[in-house]
């Protein structure tokens, strides 16, 4: 063996010697003291929805910027009576698509039934021995579960096509009169709203997701309860939460495809219904909220009838369940040939009738209609009326003539919601509009 390559080998051992004793006689480099994390943003939006039982649970949403700071999701609730201690809860963020907002997402579980609660939100920091603590904000909101049993009244709001910042023909900016409506609906201390769709007119578009912003910002400000509670918000899908915004363009007609995915946005912002857009809500053995997609990101007929008719069997004990869905089966402006009217008419309103439905919200109009209640689209005593048709603080329209819609018991051509009070024996209802004077007044009894 040649003595070359022993004597690199050797050269190169030195070397490595060398700097390992240098580095052992350097002194340690100072440990870099980590930068403190900024204070969280405050919540950009705070709002209520559920995913379960009412009367046990509660699904608190809110909005971060993710720019502004970083913030847990976590909160802590404790019922408003007394002074119990502060019990916390945490959660799941998700971005909200084109956006730099963060939607967090904490669902309470284990609840009493009607009773008031607090919470707040926080972040969370490393306290005494490495305890994880809630840091808050300070600020405290409120809300209420339901009962479980329908054993005293329960009130809502109901309505659809609210449109933040639209302007209207005469030049009334929706901005107002979206909060003007909430304002008359919240004086009456509804235990929470049903919203049918186009609720803020964004059309899944990047461009015009700070309408989203602005909606609910207004909501949270003005839908809030004479005693200070926040409104919860139980939606269902338009065809303005999905791209393209229209039926016969790009998605939404029974010849079309259709896609969760056009209504990424929506999605995000709400827990229910959830994926794959149609859901049931229990409220304990006494309502069922039932949100259907009228070929938005769902076909009507297909496997979502399917689940409608399984939902309905599986509650034929529940004295009143509420359908609401955005495209109307008995038009108040639009055509009674509409091929979406004419699907939902084919698959779903015969499950209505062998169900003994009593009523359901429908929307997409832009006017205040009641039908006369119809069993197989003829009056019938025992049918189901049809209401609606979504005219939150969109501009209004004119209705049908009379001669060509006979289904319709009346229509006018108002801002509304409805303010819907339910009893063991029977529903009562008020059409109240912007200023909230009631315009319209009628009971439906329950069904058998």
């Amino acid at each position: 063996m040649s003595p070359r390559p022993f004597r690199l080998v050797f050269i190169v051992a030195c070397l490595a010697a060398g700097f390992l004793r240098a580095a052992e006689s350097a002194p340690a480099a100072a440990t870099a003291t980590p930068a403190p994390l900024p204070p969280p943003g405050p919540a950009a939006a705070v709002y209520l929805t559920w995913q379960r039982d009412p009367a046990r649970t509660m699904t608190v949403h809110w909005h971060t910027i993710w720019s502004e700071g970083y913030r847990d999701t976590v909160l802590e609730y404790r019922p408003a009576a007394g002074n119990g201690p502060w019990l916390r809860a945490d959660g799941r963020a998700q971005p909200m698509p084109y956006t730099a907002r963060i939607v967090h997402t904490v669902e309470l579980t284990g609840l009493a039934p009607d009773t008031a609660y607090l919470f707040r939100l926080g972040t969370l920091r490393t306290g005494e021995k490495g305890v994880m603590r809630v840091v808050t904000d300070g600020r405290e909101f409120r809300f209420q579960t339901l009962p479980a049993a329908l054993s005293r009244p329960v009130r809502f709001v109901s309505g659809g096509d609210a449109n933040v910042g639209q302007t209207t023909a005469n030049g009334v900016v929706n901005e107002y009169r979206f909060a003007q409506m909430n304002r008359a609906a919240a004086a009456r201390a509804p235990e929470f709203a049903l919203l049918g769709g186009d609720i803020a007119y964004v059309n899944n578009e990047p461009k015009a997701a700070a309408k989203w912003f602005d909606f609910l910002r207004l909501w949270g400000e003005t839908m809030v309860a004479p005693d200070g509670r926040l409104i919860p918000l139980v939606p269902a899908i338009g065809n303005h939460e999905v791209s393209g915004d229209a039926f016969d363009i790009r998605g939404g007609a029974p010849d079309r495809g259709v896609s969760p995915g056009r209504a990424a946005m929506f999605y995000s912002l709400f827990a229910f219904p959830g994926l794959p857009g149609y859901n049931v809500l229990d409220f304990g053995d006494y309502l069922s909220v039932v949100a259907l997609d009228s070929f938005h990101t769902n076909p009507v007929p297909g496997p979502q009838t399917d689940w409608l008719r399984a939902t309905l069997a599986a509650r034929a004990r529940v004295p009143w369940i509420v359908p609401v869905y955005h495209v109307p089966a008995y038009p108040s402006h639009r055509s009674f040939a509409g091929a979406v009217s004419v699907a939902i008419r084919a698959n779903w309103t015969p499950l209505f009738d062998a169900a003994g439905i009593r009523f359901a919200f429908e929307n997409h109009d832009h006017l205040y209609k009641v039908t006369h209640p119809l069993r197989a689209g003829k009056p019938d005593p025992a049918g189901t009326r049809y209401l609606g048709d979504g005219a939150w603080s969109v501009t209004v329209r004119d209705p049908q003539p009379a001669d060509k819609a006979p289904y319709l018991a009346r229509t006018e051509k108002k801002n509304h919601v409805f303010v819907v009070t339910l009893h063991l024996d029977r529903a009562e209802f008020a059409a109240v509009d912007p200023d909230g004077a009631e315009f319209d007044r009628f009971t439906i009894p329950v069904r058998p």
